[in-house]
């Protein structure tokens, strides 16, 4: 099939194609869904996202989760209720606002946060029980050089939402 009837598109850049690539298996619900154990099958791919987040921003406005997770407040705040019934989640009023609060996560919060990341360690060591040592961590490196490189460019392109 030539180039002119082939409908899909494509990246030139090999590096591209394969990050992107690896972002649609890593970002893809079923994915998420089937990497975190047994005891958190009751969670949403949001509300995983979520204590996956608060692990590691830390205590977060709802406004600063609704960002970082690119989700709708109300879509937020359906899980977030559902995580504080659960004990997963508390809310503490915002001492400068008092119409306001900040998300923390409980002990049964925290440990819930450590099994996912505990999740994707086992993960990683898994697609790289093959590897030797050097290969890894000059991949890690490199990705570590990569984020840098991507966190600049993606501060230098960044445009203020219109009000």
């Amino acid at each position: 099939m030539n180039d002119e009837t082939d409908s899909r598109l494509h990246y030139r850049s090999d590096l591209v194609q394969n990050m992107t690539s690896l972002l649609n298996i890593w970002h893809s619900p079923r994915f998420q869904r089937d990497i975190v154990t047994e005891r958190h099958r009751s969670l949403s791919t949001l509300e995983v996202r979520l204590v996956w987040t608060l692990g590691s921003l830390g205590p977060s406005r709802p406004s600063e989760l609704s960002a970082a997770l690119d989700v709708t407040a109300t879509s937020l705040s359906k899980a977030i209720a559902k995580l504080d019934a659960a004990g997963i989640v508390t809310r503490e009023p915002s001492p400068h606002d008092r119409r306001s609060h900040t998300l923390h996560l409980s002990a049964e919060g925290r440990r819930a946060a450590q099994e996912l990341y505990d999740v994707g360690d086992a993960m990683v060591t898994e697609i790289f029980a093959d590897w030797n040592e050097r290969d890894v961590l000059q991949l890690s490196a490199l990705i570590a050089r990569f984020v840098a490189e991507s966190d600049a460019y993606a501060r230098r392109i960044h445009r203020e939402d219109p009000a």
